[in-house]
């Protein structure tokens, strides 16, 4: 487990579920923050801290450009936040900077390696497609990548952190009643990590020397 510590920084809180999660999780943290881009979701997840008795500071900020000092955080957590990032490595780079030595950084993104469910909603993408239908009404240009394991392993050590773990899970049908849901979910859990998940979670470590890490 990654908890108790004593300074916790959830870098793209979105509505605050995860901070509100800490006072289920142990002993809360004595310093916990949450930022996100928008005021408006930054209101929501205060009402959810609110409703969970956790203290937290709610701050403005892009995670390309954190407004936090550096090495204030025990634990940084950042859960799908990377592939929506214009410059993802600048993003990484915060991350670090914003880690105690030995502080750890969780963070999830989009594996493009998400073989599993392009192949069950391949059939439904390609009517979609051939109608003009897919994603019709996205009508704002948003930031959106994904990653293989080895470039985010590039990406973390590149700013400075050891890679200790990374993993991929969940598998998706668009559409799926949730008995169907709750079945592809069992059928992960007793799955090997064949790297074929829709969702790369990586845990990294803030170190003074960094250790070379198998990349496949």
């Amino acid at each position: 487990s990654l908890l108790p510590v004593s300074a916790y920084l959830d870098a793209g809180c979105g509505h605050g579920r995860f901070l509100a999660a800490l006072s289920a999780l142990g002993p809360v943290p004595s310093r916990v923050v949450g930022v996100d881009i928008a005021d408006s979701i930054l209101a929501t997840a205060r009402q959810a801290v609110h409703a969970a008795g956790v203290d937290a500071e709610l701050v403005r900020g892009n995670l390309e450009r954190l407004p936090l000092g550096d090495g204030e955080f025990d634990l940084v957590v950042s859960i799908q936040v990377l592939e929506h990032l214009l410059d993802p490595a600048a993003g990484v780079r915060e991350l670090a900077r914003v880690l105690r030595p030995g502080g750890t950084l969780l963070l999830s993104t989009d594996n493009r390696r998400s073989l599993v469910t392009k192949m069950l909603n391949g059939p439904r993408w390609l009517v979609a497609g051939l109608f003009r239908s897919r994603n019709r009404r996205v009508k704002i240009a948003f930031p959106h990548a994904d990653f293989t394991r080895r470039r985010l392993i590039v990406l973390l050590q590149e700013a400075g952190l050891e890679v200790e773990c990374t993993r991929t899970f969940r598998f998706s049908l668009v559409g799926a009643s949730p008995r169907v849901r709750r079945f592809l979910n069992r059928v992960d859990a007793r799955l090997p990590d064949l790297g074929i998940g829709d969702i790369l979670v990586a845990v990294a470590r803030r170190a003074d020397v960094v250790r070379k890490t198998d990349i496949r």
